[in-house]
Parts: C-alpha cells; structure tokens; sequence
C-alpha cells in the first residue's frame, strides 16, 4: 500500500450525515490515503463538522468556498489532489471499510484505468435497506473503451447506475488531467464519465456491494422540471454525438435515447409542462428519431450461409461471431434441413442486435434435377440470386469466423463485377493458376438477377463436374474468370496458405477480420493443429447475452479472450510417443498446461492424455511454422523428456530466448544447456516447474 489515493468528499448542508461518511472514509484498511473535504458554501454546522475531523486525522485537507455546486465542489478537489488515484464519496453516504482497498487491489490486478464497485441503497423516508447483491451473485467483468459503453444500459443487479455514477469507483488520476466536471449540469456524473471512457484502455467492473448511496427525502429529483428535462435527455445526445464522431455502433444507444425521451415526455405531460418549449423540442427529436429508425430497418445488411443441419454448430458458431461485431444482418440459410423451429428460436435472439435469419429452402427435387458429382451443400451457394433480395449480399463458409465489423467491406464498389473474392494463394501453388477462394464472395446480386448466374453455374457444373478438381471453386473461378474484384487477403484469412504469403495483419490488429479454417485441420476436432484455434472456441463458448454486451466495432484482441493472464505452458515437442514422467508431471501440475506437439500424427497412446484438462495436443503440424512459433512464444518452458528423435530447431529457439529447459539424463541426446535429472528425481523437475511459475507466472 505505497500508493497514495486521494479520496474527494464535497460537501452541502449535511449536518446530520457527515460523521457517517467522514467515519467510513478515515477507517479505511487502505491507510495512504489523502482525504479532500470541500465545503461548497454550507450554511449549516457542516463547516464546523468538517474542521474537527481535519484537526483529528492530518490526512484530511479541509477546503472552503463559495457555493458553486457539486461539479464545482469535486473540480476544486481534483486541483489539490496529489495521489497517483482518486475517488469521489458524496457526504450523505459511506463506503464500507474496504471499500479504497479493494478497488485498488482489483486496479492493479487487471491494469485497469478504472475500478468500479456496485452498490446498496438505503431509503431514508422508509427507513429501509435495499440490497441487490448476494454471494453467489458476485463476479469479475473485464470492459474496453467500447463495451463500457454498452453496459451502461444493463439494469441487471443495478450496474448501470455503478458504472454512470462518479462516486463507487476507483480512476487512475491521470485521467483527469484534461476532464473536469461541467459546472451547472444536472445529472454532471453522466456527462463526466462518458466523456472518461473514451479514454480508458480496461475498465474492471466488481459485483460487490462497497458503497452506501442514501435516497434522501426532499431530493430535487422529485420535482420535475424543463431543466429536468434536459437533464436525463441531453446528456445522452452529447454521448451519442460523441460516439458517432469516433466510429462507435449506436443501435443501442438511439435506441435508450428514444425511451428516454419518452420518459421526460411522460413526465412533463404529468407534470403540466406539455405546452412549454421544451416539450415540443423533444415531441420533434422523438419524430425525427421513430422516421430513421424506420429507414434504417430496411436496410440490413444480406450474409448468405449454406449448411446442412449436421454442421449446426458450426453456423451458430459463425453466426454468434458475425453478431459480436455486427448489427443489423438479414441472414439469409440456404439449407434442405434445418427444422423450422430451429430458425424461430434463433430469431428471438438475434431480435436483440437488430438481425434475423430467413429460412431458404431447397428441396431435394430441386437439387436432383442437376446431374452433379458435387456435394449439395456446395452447390447450394448457386441459389443466392433465387432468395436474397439485397441488391449485395456477402456469402460466407461455416468453416469460418468474423472478428470484426464489416461495414467497410460492404462498401466495397462491384462496379460492374459479378463478384469480389480473396485470391487463393494456394490455387497458384497448387495448380498454376490465379484463382480465388469461394468461401468468403461479396456478391453483385443484383448482376447475378438480371444475368441468371444461378442456371448458368448450374448448367457448367452438368459439363464440367467430372473434370474439375475443387469442384464449385473451379466452377465458380471458370465462370468468372477474369471478371472479379480482389479484396484484401484480411477478409478470408485462409489459414493453412500462411505460407504462400507475407501477409501482415493491419497495424494494431490481432486477428484477421475473416479466418477460414480450410482442409481437414478443423478447430473443433479432438486434437490441435491449427492456428487460431482459441478463437473459434472463444465465440463457440459465448453466451447470446454475452454478445448483446461485448459489441465491438474494433477487430476482436487477445485481451479479450485472456482479459487477465493466459495460464503458465510447458512445451514437449517429440516424434515420439513415449515421454518419460508424463503422466506423473501432469496430474502433480494442475494448474500448468501441458502443450504436447509433434509434426508428425499421434498414436492413440499418446492422444489418451487429452483426459487430462490441462494438456493440449497438437497433431501432425508438420509444415505449419505459423503452429511452431505461437508454440515457442507461448510456452514459459521446454520440457526435453521425449525419447527417440529431437527437434533441434525447437530446443535451439528456447536456448536463444533464455527460457528453461528441463530434461532427464535418459531423454537428453542435444546439448541446449538444458536443466537435466535422473528419472527418480521427477519430484525436483516438479518443484523446478512450481518455482519457475511463480518467478515468471504470466
């Protein structure tokens, strides 16, 4: 507890709460504190109060002004503060004793900008507590500049109110350095905070109760008024005008701002103030709003998916990652199969970010009617121009994820081509020729209508099917040869042609925007062998209400799939399946990952320890060096306990970065300067492993 941290209490006429609060603030368990107290103007004993505190505890500095309000209050605060944190507590409330520490300890934790704590209530008319938290309701929840934003409507549990207030959380005091609080808003905690979030890189946001916040009886907030008015409506049009200047989605956030007209409406009918300026203002900004909202109903955006029912979790998969980034989305599945109660369920779902499915049907009469060797579930992307309405429509595999938003690629200009695709590097490599791969097309569906692409792509098939050797790619690629548009290799990361390319990702991204997970090496199978494989069992495992509150325009970074710390890995590299001490290490190291690589394919022996939930298998990477570094970067040690054959590269990668390796004496055939024991020795390798975890746990 080095750090000092100022805590902020402004005060007005609160003669009867402040030794509550000024008791709660000076009991801290966090003793390097420096507590402001500002009398903004008080003419009651609250001066008085504040004095005798300053003269008890020399950590309180004891301020005095004129009265200008509590934005000016907390202002005059910020300027005398000297720690390296600040928070704010209003002198009619208190905070729990570990309150500061717990805020600091959960900052420093994450590397937070911001810690936030929820909140009880206590109603002073009733005389009664209100608490909407419980043990098994406590949680962790990590946010960025972007989602922050989009949990400021979830009234589950009373977040919303956590995360808006300026009182309940901890702020790196650097923050400030350019904010300050409007003087002579109300409701100055929402225009302050939105304004700070754009700024935060990692908000932590704790489900615990640490801050009382009184509901006094003759509030100003129980007289509505034109002020009032403008108080719960403009602070939202300032976010919203603030958001759309930085790029954010807004979906959610008009949608907040027309309930909240609604509600200022309804309460100043209520209130006689339906004939004043005020009101007619906002009746026109409400219209205005209903006729956009309108407007842009109808112009989803169309992605085209094709899929039997067996690969169902595969589309819902890709389908959760598209929503994760994206609103307003007219799925469009063309399928033979799927049931029709599958569909309605999904369209509950995706009512929530503005999206639905449309249930394209092809019957098997339809399909049998071509003479094709090609699988139906290929060919049912010839179908796009017969469902989709869209003038553009962007087709997409199932074997694929999105990690961003795709607005930009659908501005793309088709100009006059029938389609824009990624060149397939590997249609060079392979067959000496320049094609592009089918699995991500932005469609010219418009051109597709009017020329009947589908009949045509179908009647190619019939002559061709036999003699082709990527089935519906090389007829998409014989129809279309030459008359296609080339988007950047970013938007179909085909991951296996890694090695046909110097492809960087843009600047600051972390994932491609489009991974295509091709060939037989799938992420979902048993054994790893595939890069990016976290990624698809990162959006396999959210949860729909997890999308509604994580929607990002920026592309998906690994803060978000590891927002607090990845776990500590050792690495076996072998061409063997015989690792002496395995198991033996395995079920000693709970809490390590065991990462167990092999270029070559694992005999069932050695597959059998993925019983285990801290081992990994990577199977058969041979050739996949993208596989080896990520391997190689992520792992803290390499273990050399394989027998046979060894993979010098390897040992010599970890030797150049000064990471440990251990071996055994019987194992050990290369000198790497390895740490090496005798084989009845596996209980020192252990300790070895526990004390290097907790030197350079990551």
């Amino acid at each position: 507890m080095t750090e000092k941290i100022t805590v902020i209490v402004p005060v007005y006429n609160v003669e009867d709460y402040l030794d509550k609060c000024l008791d709660s603030v000076i009991k801290q368990t966090y003793k390097n504190i420096e507590i402001i107290v500002v009398n903004d103007g008080s003419t009651d004993n609250s001066g008085e109060i504040c004095q005798e505190y300053a003269q008890k505890d020399n950590r309180i500095t004891y301020v005095e002004q004129e009265n200008g309000g509590l934005s000016d209050a907390r202002n005059a605060g910020l300027e005398r503060m000297t720690g390296s944190y600040v928070t704010f507590v209003d002198s009619d409330d208190w905070i729990e004793q570990d309150y500061v520490e717990v805020l600091y300890n959960k900052l420093t934790e994450y590397q937070a900008d911001v810690s936030v704590g929820n909140y009880y209530s206590y109603n002073e008319d009733e005389g009664m507590y209100y608490f909407h938290i419980n043990g098994d309701s406590y949680y962790e929840k990590v946010f960025d500049n972007v989602s922050i934003f989009e949990n400021l409507y979830e009234s589950q549990e009373m977040k919303s109110f956590a995360l808006i207030s300026a009182w309940g959380k901890l702020y790196k005091a650097s923050l400030f350095d350019y904010i300050r609080f409007d003087k002579g808003k109300l409701g100055e905690d929402g225009y302050m905070n939105q304004k700070l979030y754009l700024l935060v890189q990692k908000v932590i946001y704790i489900n615990q109760g640490l801050y009382a916040y009184r509901q006094r009886s003759g509030s100003i907030t129980k007289t509505w008024t034109e002020k009032w008015m403008h108080a719960l409506v403009d602070a939202m049009s300032e976010r919203i005008t603030l958001l759309a200047n930085m790029g954010y989605p807004l979906e959610k956030h008009l949608a907040v701002y027309r309930q909240m007209l609604e509600v200022s409406l309804a309460n100043a009918q209520a209130s006689g103030l339906s004939n004043t300026a005020t009101y007619k203002e906002f009746e026109i900004k409400k219209r205005l709003l209903n006729q956009l909202t309108v407007q842009e109903s109808s112009e989803k955006k169309a992605i085209v998916l094709a899929a039997n029912y067996a690969y169902v979790d595969q589309v819902l998969t890709t389908i959760k990652s598209i929503c994760y980034h994206n609103r307003l989305i007219r799925f469009y599945l063309i399928n033979s199969d799927f049931p029709n109660e599958w569909i309605k369920q999904l369209n509950k779902r995706l009512e929530k970010f503005d999206s639905e499915i449309i249930n394209c049907r092809v019957t098997s009469e339809q399909i049998s009617r071509y003479k094709t060797d090609i699988s139906y579930t290929v060919f049912l992307r010839y179908f796009i121009a017969d469902f989709v309405q869209e003038d553009k429509a962007l087709y997409l595999d199932c074997d694929l994820l999105v990690t961003k938003n795709l607005d930009d690629l659908f501005a793309t200009d088709l100009q006059d081509y029938p389609l824009a695709s990624v060149r397939d590097f590997g249609g060079r490599a392979y067959f000496g020729q320049e094609i592009f791969n089918a699995g991500v097309l932005l469609v010219n569906n418009a051109f597709w209508k009017k020329e009947n692409m589908t009949q045509k792509l179908i009647d190619l098939s019939n002559e061709w099917h036999d003699k082709v050797e990527q089935a519906d790619q090389s007829i998409l690629n014989m129809l279309f040869e030459h008359k296609w548009l080339e988007l950047d290799f970013d938007y179909n990361h085909i991951v296996i042609h890694k090695q046909f390319t110097d492809y960087q990702l843009p600047e600051g991204q972390d994932y491609p925007a489009i991974i295509h997970y091709l060939s037989h090496r799938k992420p979902w199978k048993d054994l790893a062998a595939q890069t990016y494989r976290d990624v698809w069992w990162y959006y396999h495992g959210l949860e729909w209400t997890e999308l509604s509150q994580n929607h990002y325009l920026h592309p998906l970074q690994k803060s978000h799939i590891y927002p607090v710390k990845e776990s500590f890995t050792c690495l076996i590299y072998t061409a063997s399946d015989r690792i002496e001490q395995i198991e033996t290490l395995i079920q000693s190291l709970p809490d390590i990952q065991f990462k167990i690589a092999a270029r070559v394919m694992v005999s069932d022996r050695l597959a059998q320890m993925t019983v285990y939930p801290n081992v990994t298998i990577f199977n058969g990477i041979h050739y996949l060096l993208d596989v080896d570094n990520e391997l190689v970067e992520t792992s803290q040690v390499l273990l050399d306990i394989n027998h046979g054959e060894k993979t010098e590269e390897i040992l010599n990668q970890f030797a150049i970065l000064g990471k440990p390796i251990l071996s055994f004496e019987n194992t050990k055939s290369y000198e790497a300067g390895q740490k090496v024991y005798t084989v009845d020795q596996v209980q020192a390798m252990i300790e070895k492993l526990r004390e290097v975890e907790d030197r350079d746990g990551v």
